[in-house]
């Protein structure tokens, strides 16, 4: 008697049919986030949401791509191919190998710290916390600070508290309670010149520094563009209303549209700022968008970037969102070079203040 051959049984056709509507929808929603880069968001917000989501982007195509692959479905090469130029972008992220290689030079180390307004720990007072970012940027002695979201309430004590930096330069609004907020730009080296690069309708800025470094001026640009403005945890609590998630998505999302547009303004204000200047430029600060954003992309124009140079593991710089989300940056111009980079996790604020040592030929 001749044994008949089973069948393999595949999938019932409705469940077929929507796995494939959701591999093409993660698909093109990979595909827009590698768009976004070059999109300015005053013209459209909606690819920068997807970059936004790059990373859960690239982690659901991937669990679509093996489970396709396991069911021997052809259409697994539309998610192989789309998730193939994600490895391009891979290093703006996480960072494995040896720091590049330069001219020789003179060395001068860069920090950027967003101190949160001394804000984070309840338990301890904005002023202690002050004293001891003081004392820690002491010990790690670098040669530029750039600090956003810095806050005091009487400007007389900068200089008593950073006896090791001569030369500063701030920009700092009033606050409710009567202190000042907002960017200071603290080095051992002369401040020759400088300015601020103020934005309508907003207490972020950009503080440009004119450096005489051995003689040869470096334009240093301490930058803290828009935020989000949103509280993630607030956020979850509210979520756990069943009835409300959806209201709340919506609202989140027309918060991050608004906030997209005015950083597509500012970053083109410090653009053409940028343009015009006659001094090789190191742009630090707390940008609040991440790598796959227009912000970055316009930013790093003829620049490099210290952590894609010289960084290892992963690039985090923001503490509640470890290890995906950087946000904080450093870059400098083409001819230069890294020797390091670190991000380092102390607990004085929600960032994580980021060091940089880089060669001037």
């Amino acid at each position: 008697m001749s044994k008949k051959r089973k069948k393999r049984k595949g999938s019932p056709w409705p469940i077929a049919f929507l796995f494939r509507v959701f591999l093409l929808i993660s698909a093109a929603s990979l595909v827009l986030s590698y768009v976004s880069i070059l999109i300015n968001p005053v013209n459209s917000v909606i690819p920068l949401f997807f970059g936004l989501y790059f990373i859960p982007l690239v982690m659901i195509n991937i669990v679509v791509l093996v489970f396709a692959v396991y069911r021997r479905r052809t259409i697994a090469w539309i998610t192989f191919i789309v998730l193939t130029p994600s490895i391009l972008f891979a290093d703006l992220f996480v960072k494995w190998g040896k720091p590049e290689e330069g001219k020789q030079g003179n060395s001068l180390t860069i920090c950027t710290y967003n101190v949160g307004l001394f804000a984070q720990e309840p338990g301890n007072s904005r002023f202690d916390q002050l004293s001891r970012v003081a004392r820690y940027l002491g010990q790690e002695k670098p040669a530029v600070v750039c600090l956003q979201e810095f806050y005091v309430k009487d400007t007389s004590v900068i200089r008593d508290i950073f006896p090791q930096y001569p030369y500063r330069q701030e920009h700092l609004f009033r606050s409710g309670d009567g202190g000042r907020f907002g960017n200071i730009t603290l080095s051992k080296y002369p401040i020759v010149s400088g300015d601020d690069i103020t934005f309508k309708r907003s207490t972020n800025l950009c503080l440009y520094s004119d450096i005489d470094f051995y003689g040869k001026m470096i334009r240093i640009y301490n930058t803290h563009l828009e935020s989000h403005s949103i509280s993630f945890t607030g956020l979850i609590k509210k979520m756990s209303n069943s009835e409300k998630v959806s209201e709340e998505i919506m609202n989140v999302h027309e918060k991050l549209a608004n906030t997209f547009k005015k950083r597509g303004r500012q970053v083109d204000t410090i653009a053409r700022h940028l343009s015009g200047s006659d001094y090789p430029a190191i742009i630090c600060g707390d940008f609040n968008d991440t790598p796959m954003s227009y912000t970055y992309h316009i930013l790093m124009k003829d620049k490099k970037d210290s952590f894609r140079e010289s960084g290892k593991g992963f690039s985090s710089s923001y503490s509640y969102m470890w290890p995906l989300l950087r946000i904080d940056y450093i870059l400098y111009p083409e001819n230069f070079w890294s020797m390091s980079h670190t991000t380092q996790k102390v607990s004085y604020s929600d960032h994580y203040p980021v060091f940089s040592e880089i060669i001037i030929p």
